[in-house]
């Protein structure tokens, strides 16, 4: 698979609704690695995993208890869901 050098963001209605009830230093962490996956969806730094069960669909450690799912295509990066690690797999919705 060839990686485009840059993918643009592309926010879900849901991921917003999440992103409202997170602390602010989450919030800047979460930015911090969505221009990361950006670049190279797969640093090993982000430590990225794919979802069990669901084909496509990704999920990145934020600020060490909060998990962001997303998943990407040639040209865009989709932000599906960002929650509390206890809380995120719960009632998945995507």
């Amino acid at each position: 698979m060839i990686l485009s050098p840059e993918r643009s963001l592309i926010r879900t209605n849901r991921f917003a609704r999440d992103l409202k009830k997170v602390p602010e230093g989450v919030k800047h962490e979460a930015y911090r690695n969505a221009t990361s996956i950006t670049q190279n969806i797969f640093a090993v730094e982000l430590d990225v995993r794919p979802l069990t069960g669901l084909k496509g669909y990704y999920r990145v450690v934020v600020a060490k208890e909060y998990r962001m799912i997303f998943s990407f295509d040639n040209k865009h990066i989709y932000l599906h869901r960002i929650a509390h690690r206890k809380d995120i797999y719960r009632n998945l919705e995507l």
